[in-house]
């Protein structure tokens, strides 16, 4: 039987396609199905010279295979190659391949099934199983291929337990046959392939091998240095962790090898993952020349790996206990913790309880606890000020060593007066005695000064200013600033009339405010309905605004109330005065908003004073 299509409906659908970028088969599937004895015969075409790559199974020296060669298309620019082979059998059930001759990449393939009833295997399996590897991060492939793609074939791990596929983790593939993804130990041993034909059991049976130098990790019981008396026993555990299947060596290289009294001792476990190899080495009765470094050597094929750890011997218990520089430590108030830390040295190991004042520590207060030797002290505060005291013993040698340390807690200044100072800045009659002051508590004991800020423009030493109070000392500073307003108003602002008004004469209102704490003066009339801006000539003195209205030619119609505004330049507010105007007399009502304050009493640790008198600051 020939299986393909001819070379002129090759030719016409290669040049409906184009250019020949890679080699065109004379199939239009992926895989043929032939029966024994049938004969094969593939053509294929490209635009460079071709060549066949088939199944290995199929013999180089098969008589029934041929190819023939040529030049085909228009003006014989291509190549043409015709494969054939008859009869075929079962095992030349495999992909052929054509390709170009110097670009291997270049291809075009087909699967073909060669069916056979007494074949249902491509592989003929004697009764020594084929051995297939297990190798990290790849899949395990048991190669029980077919000569036919409707096959059902079973997988089963010795002696006969059959595993289903699930097409996740087990998959058949009748081109390559089980795959398992993912292979754990489960799939270490004998396995088999299995079908049935015509009641006939046919099988390919399979080994399964790991091939394992994979030291996992290899440890020591204790990681740092080991500290021993003389005349006690010593023991070392060397741990390895390797894959299962592996062969592990473990060796030891220590003091006084040569001549040592040490006894090694081994063992195996094994767990679904891992094997653990362990190896013991002990010393009796140390001696001092027993010190040293211990290694653990550990082999796995060419595969390397050692843990070191080093033995010191003490003649005797130690405790040795001094300061780390000073006996007296400084901490800061706000600090998020501090370490009482001692340099201490000891074998064996110390019992230790930290005091303060005499008491202990961790039950006087919640923020102290202990960190191996350091005593720590969370959010530091100034009760935490005081003596400390470590206290350490073996008790087992009666042994027993103290050391005392003293916590200065420095305190940052502030400044008592700011917990009740008025936001709201009051005014200084002019020519009147003033006394400022300033109170400051922090550890150590602040240093106090007073600066002085006149108030713009080009102010003179005896007007209006800002008194700033400094206090400061290593840990910080803290700042009170205290605003001092002369005025020559009494309140700082007021309204007058500079004549009695008289019908028919002239009326001068003048409306007065301190320049420092208001601003944005204005006069309005004041009706049942509303209130009338009336302007005024504005001039600015040395302490005050001063805002000036004139009625002229006084008569009936300018009766009435005048309200002169001004806003707080600190607090915001509106604050006016009001004069009731009437052809005979004048009534002045003032209003005034009201300023709140609160008082506290501060600690006084440190005074600061000044006085001003007569305008000037003594």
């Amino acid at each position: 039987m020939l299986c393909g299509l001819s070379s002129r409906v090759l030719a016409k659908d290669a040049e409906a396609k184009g250019r020949f970028s890679s080699p065109v088969l004379d199939v239009s599937d992926l895989q043929l199905v032939l029966e024994k004895d049938q004969t094969l015969q593939l053509n294929c075409r490209g635009r460079w010279e071709l060549k066949w790559d088939i199944p290995s199974d199929v013999p180089k020296g098969y008589s029934g295979t041929h190819v023939e060669i040529s030049r085909c298309g228009k003006q014989a620019v291509h190549y043409c190659s015709r494969l054939t082979i008859s009869p075929v059998l079962g095992q030349h059930t495999g992909s052929y391949r054509c390709r170009y001759v110097h670009k291997q990449h270049k291809f075009s393939s087909v699967y073909v099934y060669i069916t056979d009833s007494q074949r249902p295997f491509v592989k003929v399996q004697t009764e020594i199983p084929d051995v297939v590897y297990i190798k990290e991060g790849q899949n395990l492939v048991f190669p029980c291929r077919v000569t036919n793609p409707h096959t059902k074939v079973s997988l089963i791990k010795f002696p006969s337990l059959k595993l289903e596929t699930d097409q996740r983790n087990i998959v058949w593939n009748s081109r390559q046959g089980f795959i398992i993804r993912s292979p754990t130990y489960f799939y270490i041993g004998l396995f088999h392939c299995e079908t049935v034909i015509n009641g006939t059991t046919y099988t390919n049976k399979f080994l399964t091998h790991r091939p394992v130098n994979k030291i996992q990790d290899v440890y020591l019981n204790n990681t740092g240095s080991v500290q021993a008396l003389r005349g006690e026993m010593l023991a070392l555990n060397c741990t390895v962790t390797a894959e299962w299947n592996s062969r592990v060596s473990i060796s030891w290289t220590y003091p006084r090898q040569a001549n040592s009294t040490a006894l090694i001792s081994r063992r195996i476990t094994r767990s679904r993952t891992n094997m653990v190899f362990y190896s013991v080495i002990t010393i009796p009765k140390l001696r001092k020349d027993d010190r040293g470094i211990y290694t653990c050597h550990v082999a796995s094929g060419p595969a390397k790996r050692q843990a070191n750890t080093s033995v010191i011997v003490y003649d005797q218990p130690f405790i040795r206990l001094k300061h780390r520089e000073s006996p007296v430590v400084q901490a800061y108030a706000g600090q998020k913790s501090f370490r009482l830390s001692p340099k201490l040295r000891a074998f064996p190991e110390p019992e230790i309880i930290w005091l303060k004042d005499g008491r202990v520590a961790a039950e006087q207060c919640s923020r102290y606890h202990t960190d191996g030797y350091t005593l720590v002290i969370r959010d530091v505060a100034e009760e935490d000020a005081g003596v400390y005291t470590i206290l350490t013993g073996i008790q087992k040698f009666g042994l027993y060593r103290n050391l005392t340390f003293t916590l200065v807690v420095h305190v940052k200044p502030w400044i008592g007066e700011k917990a009740v100072a008025v936001q709201d800045p009051g005014t200084v009659p002019r020519s009147s005695r003033q006394a400022l002051r300033c109170t400051s508590y922090g550890i150590p004991a602040p240093h106090m000064r007073w600066l002085w800020q006149p108030c713009p423009p080009k102010a003179k030493a005896l007007v209006s200013g800002i008194y700033r109070c400094v206090s400061s000392n290593s840990v910080g500073r803290d700042e009170l600033d205290i605003r001092f307003y002369v005025t020559d108003i009494p309140g700082g602002f007021s309204v007058s009339l500079d004549n009695e008004p008289r019908e028919r004469a002239d009326v001068h209102l003048s409306c007065v405010a301190n320049k420092h704490l208001y601003s944005n003066v204005s006069w309005y009339r004041v009706t049942n309905i509303s209130a009338v801006p009336m302007g005024g000539e504005l001039t600015q003195e040395e302490f005050s605004l001063t805002l000036r209205l004139m009625l002229r030619n006084l008569t009936a119609r300018n009766s009435g109330l005048y309200r002169c505004f001004a806003t707080h330049l600190f607090t915001g507010e509106h604050a006016y005065m009001e004069t009731l105007v009437k052809e005979e007399h004048t009534i002045l009502l003032p209003t005034v908003p009201h300023l709140h304050c609160t008082s506290h009493e501060p600690r006084t640790i440190s005074q600061s004073a000044t006085v001003i008198e007569q305008g000037k600051r003594q």
